[in-house]
């Protein structure tokens, strides 16, 4: 595979974000107390359900239509109208925190505290929409450069604001204002930058003339309804059993439990991010021009034969190198979080194979089939927690059903999906994908890594790094799924 111009600057983009967000993990746990670790991240799970549950649905609409609606010039007249629909779930979010911290276990029940974490919460709710919404939409119509350039000044003045407020402050809600002021820089630049491209096209003159909506009673009906259920369901079995988990354990144990599922959460984040910034433009490009469901079917086999054997890899790294990820990253406060960082690997290796299949249901815009397995999911982890609790269990058994519950979510879709669009597996780089993971996996067991000192595992890791990224090297060479992927142009005539 010859590097193109596009996926360096996106790579590019990428590093970047990624010693950001390494660098936010650090300061983080170095101002923060777990006990104030495990407010965040109930606030962000606050975020989160909002993101998922409400916002999300629309937002796959948006990517499934972001090239038709930009090639017919219709793009910006339909995004208007989102902005009162957003702006109903800020509000009605902060509401929701407010009453939450006057009453919840674990807060200190002060009214000016929780109106703060409301505002944090409702700002990033807010502005992280619309941010994760302008930011990718230069990306998926080629314009590569602004996407990268707004994506990492987000994070930049977002890393900035937050440590600023959290090394003053010492608090949840002062880190979470910080990333909102980050993402409100970049989704106004980003607007800004879409408003000036379409100008020049100077295309919507000719779009037609009725109103252009963004969504129809059928559309909502039909795919964005059921897709709120399948999120829904997401969130309950990902992030809402931090609730019950800081509610009877207390928010010092779900920070340290939080912490280690989040190491390998924001390196998976990474390597998904980087990995659909690049090959989603072409993949919904090919889509949108598909004539069939052989076709389609063709292009998710491609994304698929692509990304699995590379997931398979990545999951092996980053069990392999947990303890030193742990000591890298984080404040010594939080180096008992070995277990979750690991457990948190096989997590995010199931969530991203997961993802890969739902594609398909969003292709053929059939999303009542990814409810199915969310629902098992979330039923498998509230009852582990039930569980756990009642016989006052060690949460690393939380964690396990966290597993138990990712790998059923994930082997229901696959078998939801194959009936839909059936994937056609490239056999060997499967089979080097796997052979690989099993090694890593021995190792694990037979003889972990485990280093003193924080430039030791450094060195490891640079070393398991090169290593990894070698083999992940390795199949993209010359590979075929890759190449017919970029095939596609992405800006229209």
């Amino acid at each position: 595979m010859a590097f193109r111009p596009d996926f360096l600057l996106v790579l590019f983009g990428r590093i970047a974000t990624a010693v950001i967000a390494i660098a936010s993990v650090r300061i983080m746990t170095s101002v923060l107390e777990p006990k104030d670790y495990g407010i965040y991240a109930l606030l962000v799970a606050f975020q989160g359900f909002c993101g998922l549950f409400l916002i999300n649905p629309v937002g796959q609409h948006i990517n499934r239509h972001t090239h038709a609606w930009w090639d017919d010039g219709t793009l910006l007249k339909r995004l208007a109208g989102y902005n009162i629909y957003v702006l109903a779930i800020s509000a009605g979010i902060a509401v929701v925190v407010t009453l939450w911290w006057l009453t919840y276990p674990t807060t200190d029940k002060n009214l000016v505290a929780g109106l703060l974490a409301a505002a944090a919460v409702s700002a990033t709710v807010f502005w992280g929409t619309w941010n994760t919404t302008l930011v990718p939409i230069l990306n998926m119509i080629g314009f590569r450069g602004g996407s990268v350039a707004w994506m990492t000044v987000s994070s930049i003045v977002g890393l900035a604001f937050s440590t600023m407020f959290a090394h003053q402050y010492h608090t949840a809600m002062s880190w979470v204002m910080g990333q909102a002021l980050g993402m409100a820089v970049g989704a106004i630049g980003a607007g800004v930058m879409l408003r000036g491209h379409q100008a020049v096209r100077a295309v919507a003159t000719n779009s037609p003339s009725e109103f252009a909506s963004l969504l129809n009673r059928h559309t909502i009906l039909t795919y964005c309804l059921p897709l709120a259920a399948a999120t829904g369901f997401m969130w309950l079995q990902n992030t809402g059993y931090r609730f019950w988990v800081g509610g009877v354990w207390g928010a010092a144990e779900l920070g340290i439990l939080v912490i280690g599922l989040n190491i390998s959460s924001q390196l998976w984040s990474i390597v998904e991010s980087l990995a659909m910034q690049f090959l989603n433009p072409y993949f919904f490009r090919h889509i949108t021009e598909a004539k069939s469901d052989f076709q389609m079917a063709a292009v998710l086999s491609d994304m698929v034969n692509i990304m699995w054997p590379l997931y398979a890899i990545f999951a092996g790294f980053n069990m392999l190198f947990a303890s030193s990820l742990l000591v890298v990253l984080t404040n010594d406060r939080y180096h008992s979080a070995v277990a979750f960082v690991m457990l948190g690997a096989l997590i995010e290796f199931a969530r991203c194979t997961t993802n890969l299949w739902s594609y398909a249901a969003q292709i053929q815009r059939r999303t009542t089939k990814v409810i199915l397995p969310y629902g098992l999911g979330a039923l498998i982890v509230w009852l582990g927690a039930l569980g756990v609790s009642y016989f006052k269990s060690d949460l690393k058994i939380l964690a396990i059903t966290l597993v138990i519950s990712s790998v059923v979510t994930c082997a229901a879709m696959f078998m939801l999906m194959q009936r839909m669009l059936p994937v056609v597996l490239d056999v060997r780089r499967w089979l080097v994908g796997s052979v690989l993971l099993i090694i890593f996996l021995a190792i694990v067991v037979i003889m972990p890594v485990r280093n003193v000192g924080l430039y030791q595992n450094v060195v490891v890791l640079f070393l398991g790094g090169i290593l990894t990224l070698g083999c992940m090297a390795v199949l993209l060479w010359r590979n075929p799924a890759l190449s017919r992927l970029l095939s596609a142009s992405l800006r229209s005539a």
